[in-house]
């Protein structure tokens, strides 16, 4: 087997885990970042990977099906460690969508260019200073190390445990859900506690006919919550998309 050509093939693997771990990941799969760059980013660090690795030299496979099965492996690996990131962080977009929607904020909805979704304002808010704090936490690094690592566990050409990786997606949804009720809860609570405020006191006093004003208070209870409370929520998805990447 020439060498350069089990090394150029090494590389191809590389190159796969990487484009696909660019495909999905936060920050760096988003809509507004242009194809062209992405496509510099994952081959400029698949470069440094695989020299860092010592320019690992794979045996290609000798059928067709192998070479595919290789490539499939390879993608799935990259796709499921940015899907798990991606996942967390999008819990704060739907944490604002939930909170907006509960204080009135939700009618003019709008398409986020970001993630090509449907989004709010106060979701679009919250998502970018989330986006703001996983940048200033070093997502895109840890990104990297992640990469760098499962070159390590999985080597190129190597059967990746695709299985484990799967179970571990699944499980930050599912965490990325009840992080999203979890971010909006405060909010939530806010507008609940301003409509029984209302209803109390409409029952007490009926003759002040304090109906008109209660999309008001709800504006005003879920946006002082929000104001209160949005920092802190877009930290803990921030937060959150970095663990997965360390984990």
């Amino acid at each position: 087997m020439d060498a350069s050509l089990a090394t150029a093939y090494g590389f191809g693997l590389v190159l796969l885990r990487t484009s696909a771990l660019c495909a999905a990941a936060p920050i760096l799969a988003a809509r507004v970042v242009p194809a062209r760059i992405r496509i510099a980013v994952a081959l400029a660090v698949s470069l440094a990977v695989h020299a860092g690795a010592g320019a690992p030299a794979v045996t290609p496979p000798s059928s067709l099906l192998g070479l595919a099965a290789a490539a499939a492996g390879e993608t799935a690996v990259g796709l499921l460690a940015g899907l798990a990131a991606r996942w967390a962080l999008d819990a704060a977009l739907a944490a604002g969508h939930l909170a907006g929607l509960s204080a009135g904020l939700g009618f003019a909805a709008l398409v986020d260019p970001i993630t090509g979704a449907e989004s709010t304002a106060v979701s679009e808010t919250l998502f970018v200073v989330a986006q703001g704090a996983a940048v200033a936490l070093g997502v895109h690094r840890e990104a990297i190390q992640w990469l760098a690592r499962s070159f390590q566990t999985w080597p190129p050409g190597a059967p990746a445990g695709l299985a484990d990786l799967a179970t571990r997606t699944i499980g930050q949804a599912t965490y990325a859900i009840a992080l999203s009720v979890r971010l909006a809860f405060p909010v939530l609570g806010a507008v609940l506690l301003g409509h029984l405020v209302m209803g109390l006191v409409t029952r007490m006093a009926p003759q002040l006919n304090l109906s008109n004003i209660g999309f008001s208070i709800a504006i005003l209870a879920g946006g002082l919550a929000l104001y209160l409370t949005a920092p802190a929520a877009a930290e803990l998805a921030a937060r959150a998309a970095v663990a997965a990447f360390q984990g």
